[in-house]
């Protein structure tokens, strides 16, 4: 009989395990653009959608008619990097986070390679005169900017701050209220009344910097997490001056987009885009730098994989659990009979 019982304990524990490993996997969440968009043409609306297209209104009307025009693909293009490989995204969403250590070191820059990089591949487009694809990676590029405002981008059981807490619930409540570009959070947006040269790395570090640490609030991404409460206005004034912060960063990015490029820009007709699309692969160096080599014209390489050894995991606790179910039965059968 204790033979059993270790084994059916054995069982359990290597369910619990595989069970452990897949959730170590899973993916980060992030702002919503209001679902996938089933028709490219008309995006559905969520929080990337009302951070790419705010930011559009501290722009001067040269640098943004480019994007005027093709509207409707930019606000596709920030649902890219959510949207899986297979349904012709990028799905990279295991980049979308930057860490700082507890003294202010930056640890982990995964979003701002991958925000430089969209930046990098956008530029390519407007220097070859493709501005449907520039519009569309430029929204891209916006993602991965917006997503560090959320503090559950910049907290991670590897980090000095541990898991959050709150994640999804912080995101569902500001999407919901952002079906459109009106919002109850519009009230927080605020100019800051300059346009820098600020390349997407930088933005995108600074940005998760203040997330991280609090800014002159001082109301750090644990605050936020321990302090969850949307009834309090200092809290939900946080998220609001972070939602700021992110619009205006974006635009002092799209600023240095059209001042790199040049005069090139011009104002061209709407193209609306296939559904498929193929996603640059980030770029790996050795260290961070505020302004990557720029590629000289736009390329697109193989998309990125979506996580199969996830699935396998996922199969292997299916079969675990079968078994252990199984035996179990078998085990009883057996003592009844003895």
């Amino acid at each position: 009989m204790h033979t059993v019982k270790l084994k059916l304990t054995r069982f359990i524990l290597l369910i619990a395990c595989a069970s452990a490993l897949l959730a170590a996997l899973q993916p980060a969440l992030c702002w919503s653009n209001g679902g996938y968009s089933d028709n490219p043409a008309h995006p559905d609306y969520g929080t990337h959608d009302w951070i790419a297209q705010h930011a559009l209104d501290y722009l001067p009307a040269q640098e943004k008619q480019y994007i005027v025009d093709n509207l409707a693909v930019y606000l596709y293009g920030t649902e890219l990097p959510d949207r899986p490989a297979s349904q012709g995204g990028i799905g990279d969403t295991t980049k979308h986070h930057v860490y700082y250590s507890s003294t202010g070191a930056l640890v982990d820059d995964a979003s701002a390679k991958r925000a430089q990089d969209e930046y990098n591949l956008a530029l390519n487009f407007l220097k070859a005169g493709d501005y449907v694809n520039a519009s569309k990676t430029a929204g891209a590029l916006t993602h991965y900017i917006a997503d560090v405002a959320v503090f559950g981008h910049v907290m991670g059981s590897s980090t000095a701050w541990g898991a959050e807490t709150h994640h999804s619930d912080y995101e569902n409540y500001v999407t919901d209220r952002m079906t459109s570009y009106q919002s109850s959070f519009n009230t927080y947006l605020s100019f800051d009344g300059c346009l820098v040269t600020l390349p997407a790395y930088n933005a995108t570090v600074n940005l998760a910097y203040d997330t991280t640490f609090g800014g002159g609030s001082h109301l750090s991404c644990v605050w936020m997490d321990t302090n969850y409460d949307w009834s309090k206005p200092t809290f939900s004034g946080r998220c609001g001056e972070s939602l700021n912060l992110a619009v205006n960063a974006v635009a002092d990015v799209l600023h240095t987009l059209a001042e790199a490029a040049g005069p090139v820009l011009t104002t061209v007709p709407t193209v609306v885009p296939s559904i498929t699309v193929t996603a640059p692969t980030p770029t790996s160096s050795d260290s961070p730098t505020s302004s990557p080599t720029q590629n000289r014209s736009p390329s697109t390489t193989p998309t990125v994989p979506e996580f199969p050894l996830a699935l396998c995991l996922c199969a292997t606790l299916l079969i675990l659990t079968v078994s252990a179910i199984i035996y179990k039965k078998n085990t009883l059968k057996n003592q009844q009979f003895i």
